[in-house]
């Protein structure tokens, strides 16, 4: 059998491919576009979310940030020394030399009442100063500077019914040495040594030349017992002495500093700034000059 297929019919088919071929090329190019956008979004979507993590990326700020070169920088060596060891320094320079220090011409200045006298500074046999009698009628004398004061504190406490009898005063070195010789001959007829009565006696009584009652600077009161500071005349003084210029000389609690067991009945004529001053603070005669230079 023949089919025959005319000019027209011919010409459909032809359109219809042609048409089937635009439709099949078409949708084959929107295909691949489609799947090549999301192929392309899903791998860099990956690649974002599988980057591996660094130290630099998750370490806090601080332990990244540079260090300056202030906080490392060390501190000079050289730098000056402080406020207070200079203070320290100058207070130590201003200390008096008391290897020149001379009790004598200490004596002879504007602060005599301040001069210092020990075992370590003595004033030797030939000072003398100007006495006068430190009350009327009596034979215990004393630099009339001292005396004058003595008797005004005298006086004033005689008005409260106290009776500040003088016991001692200025004492010559002569008389310094036959205390002293006396009290170490008692000591060696007990069975002493010659060195050990020296010493027991030096702890006792002064030396000859290392007593301030050489000057006439101090007044021992009423007697020479341990027992005086148990006294109202004691009690009377501790509160009062300081206002006509006298201190306790000699504190048990300052031994170490002076070199003296106390003597609750030995005062000491000083001033009545000094002795102000020493009886505000609590400081003996030493460590007030050694505060005051």
């Amino acid at each position: 059998m023949t089919i025959h297929i005319t000019r027209r019919e011919l010409k459909i088919k032809t359109r219809l491919f042609a048409a089937l071929v635009v439709i099949l090329g078409v949708t084959s190019i929107l295909y691949f576009a489609f799947c090549r956008g999301k192929g392309y979004n899903e791998i860099k979507i990956e690649a974002q979310t599988t980057e591996p993590v660094t130290e630099q990326t998750t370490a806090p700020p601080e332990a990244t940030e540079p260090v300056t070169e202030s906080a490392t920088q060390p501190e000079s060596s050289s730098e000056p020394e402080s406020e207070s060891e200079s203070e320290s320094e100058s207070e130590t320079n201003s200390h008096i030399s008391w290897e020149s220090y001379d009790p004598v011409e200490a004596l002879s200045g504007e602060e005599w009442m301040l001069a210092l006298i020990n075992v370590n500074h003595q004033i030797g046999k030939d000072y003398t100063p100007t006495l006068s009698p430190v009350i009327e009628g009596s034979a215990v004398t004393a630099d009339s500077r001292v005396s004058d004061a003595y008797k005004k504190m005298y006086e004033d406490a005689k008005k409260q019914d106290i009776i500040l009898a003088p016991y001692a005063g200025y004492l010559s070195y002569y008389r310094q040495q036959e205390n002293y010789n006396n009290l170490v001959n008692n000591f060696k007829e007990q069975g002493m040594s010659d060195e050990e009565a020296k010493q027991a006696a030096s702890s006792r009584i002064d030396e000859p030349g290392a007593s301030e009652s050489g000057a006439g600077l101090s007044v021992d009161i009423i007697g020479t017992s341990s027992d005086f500071d148990k006294t109202k005349e004691y009690k009377w003084l501790t509160a009062n002495a300081h206002k006509y210029g006298f201190v306790l000389r000699y504190h048990e609690e300052k031994f170490a500093i002076t070199g003296v067991r106390a003597r609750p009945w030995h005062w000491r004529y000083v001033g009545v700034d000094a002795a102000t001053e020493m009886k505000a603070q609590n400081l003996c005669l030493e460590e007030y000059l050694e505060k005051k230079n």
